[in-house]
């Protein structure tokens, strides 16, 4: 099962995540642990490129080493996303193309489910980006749910 704990990332965290590239890397890094070489054959890039990016994530805590193997002497790092799921350190700069709000009322398994779907849904749409070769607009997408205190006195 994916880990769907929300991480909490400082500015500089979030600079490092926020190319798109990396974004990429670390969507098909949580779906399965690759190396860097399986991972540029995977986006079709430069596994010099894609080295680069693994080791800027990787030291910068986004991505963790999930184990190594030794194949006829070559060691392979095999690296894995955290999560897919952050939480920035606040509303600095943000434009946003498209906002969405709506109140309801969820108990802990429909907040729980809810949060399933949109992970699904975050996967879904970071494969068919991948697989779009068309031009793209760097975006960050965010899925929360806020527990909002009522007034006791209505």
């Amino acid at each position: 099962m994916q880990n769907y704990e929300v991480m909490d990332i400082t500015l500089k965290q979030q600079k490092i995540i926020s190319d798109p590239l990396r974004g990429q890397i670390i969507s098909l890094l949580a779906e399965k642990p690759m190396t860097s070489k399986q991972t540029a054959v995977e986006l079709g890039k430069n596994p010099g490129t894609i080295y680069y990016h693994i080791k800027q994530l990787y030291e910068h805590g986004i991505l963790e080493l999930d184990h190594v193997e030794t194949v006829k002497g070559i060691v392979e790092k095999y690296y894995k996303a955290k999560t897919t799921l952050f939480r920035g350190p606040g509303g600095i700069g943000e434009a946003h193309r498209v906002k969405n709000r709506v109140p309801l009322y969820l108990s802990d398994t429909l907040m729980d489910d809810m949060q399933e779907e949109m992970y699904e849904l975050f996967k879904k749409y970071g494969k068919k980006a991948r697989a779009d070769k068309t031009a793209k607009i760097p975006c960050m997408v965010e899925f929360s749910i806020t527990e909002i205190q009522e007034d006791k006195n209505e």
